[in-house]
């Protein structure tokens, strides 16, 4: 008779149980897209299961630069992004639906140019009246207008061609433009195809530019502890890429197809760490003063209040000490 009750109560149990399994343990799923290796934590916390043993089930989507990735998040194609200052705040000064969540990595030395010397160019001041292929509104095209300002050269001085990142090497090596401005492993591989027909200007410190990662306001607003969950575990392949740096070069050559010698130089250029700093607001407003000045006085808006932009809370609550923004 026992065993006549027993079973049915256990089995419906077991129903309940079973049905509800899958809604108690189901991760949180995120898309986040990102783009040049200066992203390197996004990918390298997939590879390593970084998101997974925080409950997150994390598809992450590469992109040919930063801006196209942050483009993609702000269409509503993943939740988050990764992309250099420049677009963030190019996007910024007609929208501020998206939130900064941490700064990732940071160079001082990402973006150079490489001319033609088979056309003449030898000195940055050669640049006068040349072609300059650069993707418009990313970190190079900053980069491009500082260091012909710190050249004594005006950027009207040039005839800059822009395209998608993604564009720019071919047209080079095409001849279609005189000179490019890039990033890496682009730089390299552009003056490798060309040899001693190549130069490349380099200017530390023109453009300090990090790399942030930022997400749709909504659903930062939303979702704090999934903000976390992705913190932690892009602190944990920071962690990684500290303590077995050869390991995680070799993952982040994978993710990116690139050889060893390229993640090694870029490797070298970058610190990869998850912090929000002090100097951040400082930098973001520079981008901005930048691009403002570029508009038509009468359509030029107002500086944003980038402190508005920046979401503390995520950090603050998994890593004090990497904030130390005021607030």
């Amino acid at each position: 008779m026992r065993c006549a009750v027993f079973t049915p109560l256990f089995l419906a149990l077991s129903i309940v149980l079973a049905l509800a399994a899958p809604f108690a343990h189901a991760a949180d799923k995120v898309a986040i897209c990102y783009g040049a290796v200066s992203s390197a934590l996004v990918p390298l916390a997939k590879q390593r299961d970084f998101y997974t043993a925080e409950g997150l089930d994390m598809d992450v989507h590469l992109f040919p630069s930063g801006r196209q990735a942050l483009e993609a998040m702000l269409a509503g194609e993943c939740e988050l992004s990764a992309a250099a200052e420049t677009p963030v705040t190019h996007y910024s000064l007609a929208r501020n639906d998206f939130r900064i969540i941490a700064s990732i990595s940071i160079s001082k030395s990402f973006e150079r140019v490489v001319v033609r010397t088979d056309r003449g160019i030898v000195t940055p001041a050669d640049l006068r009246g040349r072609r300059i292929a650069v993707a418009q509104f990313t970190g190079a095209h900053y980069f491009l207008d500082t260091f012909l300002v710190a050249n004594g050269l005006m950027p009207q001085d040039v005839s800059k061609v822009y395209l998608p990142a993604q564009e720019v090497v071919p047209a080079f090596l095409r001849g279609d433009v005189d000179a490019i401005t890039h990033w890496e492993p682009n730089i390299h591989n552009a003056a490798t195809a060309l040899g001693t027909k190549a130069k490349v200007f380099v200017a530390p410190g023109v453009h300090v530019s990090p790399f942030l990662l930022v997400g749709r306001y909504e659903y930062v607003r939303k979702n704090p502890v999934s903000i976390e969950r992705i913190l932690r575990a892009l602190l944990s392949a920071e962690r990684f890429a500290r303590e077995q740096p050869a390991n995680a070069k070799a993952l982040v050559a994978r993710n990116y197809t690139a050889s060893p010698d390229e993640i090694e130089l870029i490797w070298l250029l970058f610190e990869f760490r998850v912090s929000l700093g002090q100097t951040l607001p400082f930098i973001l407003e520079n981008s901005a003063r930048w691009e403002i000045g570029l508009m038509p006085p009468a359509q030029r808006p107002a500086m944003p209040n980038y402190l508005d932009f920046i979401y503390i809370d995520g950090l603050l609550a998994v890593k004090p000490a990497a904030v130390t923004l005021i607030h």
